[in-house]
């Protein structure tokens, strides 16, 4: 049976796009990732990824801190408890006009002020950075390109999955099949047989017939893929360089 033309990577039907999620980036993979710096590894969990950071160093006591809500646009001033010399995290830079100044300041976080979520900088002339600090769209562009680099590590890496029926009941088993020799169609039909509930499968192949995802469990044996759910993935090591490996928590 020829079923090369319908195997979808096995990393694609697993793992999910990513997207923004509080300070960081999730990955959006129902996995754990295997730690970066062991050999091999099989964990269950979630995998999210940091922003990168400018060290900054506080020039002075207790600098002022500007806020904006995030339903307004007027700024405000807080009081900070920095001390000089304190070692705080910059993200990203943006302008403001101040009379006839322009004034760059330096977003450290978001915050709940007076009720409502805001966000934190500080001016740049209270802070000695360690490096340049990117402006709000070159930060975002850096920020997905760390999230595919790493996204698609953990694709490459990903050697198989472990697989469980979602149901008591367990879970149907699908053959596949030709009509005929010379046809070119696979067609998958359900048999009396099931996998029990609990037991556990290895898989390093899905196969999509349509809009159906099939896990194959060896012996010529496929189940939906809604019908499973992941336990664990095994990764082989990802091959990143340190920058992005420092920027991957596990969840």
């Amino acid at each position: 049976m020829k079923t090369k033309k319908l195997f979808t990577s096995l990393a694609a039907a697993v793992m999910l796009s990513a997207g923004l999620a509080g300070t960081g980036m999730a990955m959006g993979q129902p996995v754990h990732a295997a730690g970066t710096t062991q050999s091999s590894n099989t964990k269950t969990g979630t995998v999210s990824v940091k922003y990168r950071t400018v060290s900054a160093t506080v020039n002075s006591d207790n600098p002022k801190l500007v806020v904006v809500a995030k339903d307004q646009t007027n700024t405000d001033q807080i009081d900070s408890n920095y001390t000089k010399g304190q070692t705080i995290n910059v993200l990203w830079s943006t302008e403001a006009k101040q009379g006839d100044k322009t004034v760059t300041l330096y977003y450290i976080e978001n915050r709940t002020i007076n009720g409502k979520d805001s966000l934190v900088f500080i001016p740049s002339t209270d802070v000695t950075t360690s490096g340049n600090v990117p402006t709000k769209s070159a930060f975002d562009e850096q920020a997905n390109n760390d999230v595919k680099a790493i996204q698609d590590a953990y694709k490459r890496s990903l050697q198989y999955i472990t697989v469980t029926p979602k149901s008591k009941k367990g879970a149907k088993i699908y053959y596949a099949y030709k009509k005929s020799k010379k046809s070119k169609k696979i067609t998958f039909a359900a048999s009396k047989k099931t996998i029990k509930y609990g037991k556990k499968y290895k898989s390093s192949k899905i196969v999509k017939n349509g809009k159906t995802r099939y896990v194959y469990i060896g012996k010529k044996r496929y189940v939906k893929q809604s019908a499973l759910k992941i336990v664990s993935a095994k990764y082989a090591p990802l091959n990143l360089p340190d920058d992005l490996k420092n920027l991957i928590v596990e969840n």
